[in-house]
């Protein structure tokens, strides 16, 4: 287990973070590594700072109705990011969104195919109730 950087704060508590092995401190407080520490946390603010990656407003929609549609909005994203026209953040939404979509896609039919064999199923069952249990009348004609 490492040990515990050995430099105070101000309130008299110790910086929780793992100290080097040379020295004590962690890289944070270690001054050999400052321009180091201070270059990260430049980065890091700056990283923090930069919009959101959004497509231009003029973006077309694509159609999304089956997956043959979404299957190609895929093709053409996946292009886009491979190009540089799709911000990886971007891509990596629109692939969320479309595998929760496809899922979606595939659920509808199988909601209808239910629903026809629940109606059928109540149908059967309505008409072994009835008082000629479903059987043809028996009147013979000569």
């Amino acid at each position: 287990m490492a040990n515990q950087c050995s430099f105070r704060k101000k309130d008299g508590s110790r910086c929780g973070a793992n100290a080097q092995p040379a020295n004590g401190l962690c890289v944070f407080h270690d001054p050999a590594r400052a321009v180091d520490g201070r270059r990260a946390r430049k980065a890091g603010g700056i990283r923090r700072s930069q919009a959101a990656a959004v497509l231009p407003v003029h973006t077309p929609d694509h159609p999304l109705g089956n997956t043959l549609d979404v299957s190609a909005f895929l093709a053409h994203s996946i292009n886009q990011l491979r190009r540089g026209q799709l911000d990886p953040r971007v891509a990596n939404a629109v692939g969320y969104l479309t595998s929760v979509l496809l899922r979606s896609l595939e659920q509808g039919p199988l909601e209808e195919r239910m629903a026809k064999i629940e109606a059928a199923l109540a149908e059967n069952a309505a008409s072994k109730e009835s008082p000629n249990n479903g059987e043809r009348n028996s009147i013979q004609t000569p």
